[in-house]
């Protein structure tokens, strides 16, 4: 696999916009992933309120995402997305008061994470961004997702290529 600058421990900065000459042409060959096509069709309910500890609730008695009105176009993007995914999961409201609980909970929080990874960033889409970017603040802008989901993708895609991998030694 391929390694990159920010694969490296502390290699995020805050640089700003990535500049122009930097950024490969677009292609668009075909429609991008979008989470309020995906609610509308499961006819789930969006809203906005001033959530403070959150981005954003799914509330599976009323078919309801609750979403912070706070969040820039990428959050508000990549929460929907998260949340959606617990509602395609049949994902139930958590308690989290025994340990058991807890640890469910954060199985659920980590599906919902890979499933709306992978429909937010394509594999193709990936590999031309990691050609060029060299932080993880430059691949997310380009990608339109935040630095944890893009760093959630990673990790599926490097687990995906040790699997690829294992199995050409292996057989």
């Amino acid at each position: 696999m391929t390694s990159h600058a920010f694969d490296r421990i502390g290699a995020t900065t805050r640089q700003g916009l990535v500049p122009p000459q930097r950024r490969p042409a677009r292609v668009p060959a075909r429609a991008a992933y979008s989470p309020w096509d995906s609610a509308e069709e499961l006819g789930l309910h969006i809203r906005y309120a001033p959530l403070r500890d959150s981005w954003a609730w799914w509330v599976p008695s009323r078919r309801l995402i609750v979403i912070a009105d706070r969040l820039t176009r990428a959050e508000e993007r990549c929460a929907l997305a998260h949340e959606i995914e617990h509602a395609r999961f049949g994902d139930t409201e958590c308690r989290r008061t025994s340990a058991a609980e807890r640890v469910w909970a954060r199985r659920q929080e980590d599906r919902a994470d890979e499933a709306a990874a992978r429909k937010l960033i394509p594999a193709v889409d990936l590999q031309s961004t990691l050609h060029w970017a060299t932080t993880y603040e430059e691949a997310a802008q380009e990608l339109n997702v935040t630095e944890h989901m893009l760093r959630v993708r990673l990790r599926i895609r490097r687990m995906e290529l040790e699997c690829l991998d294992t199995s050409r030694t292996a057989g």
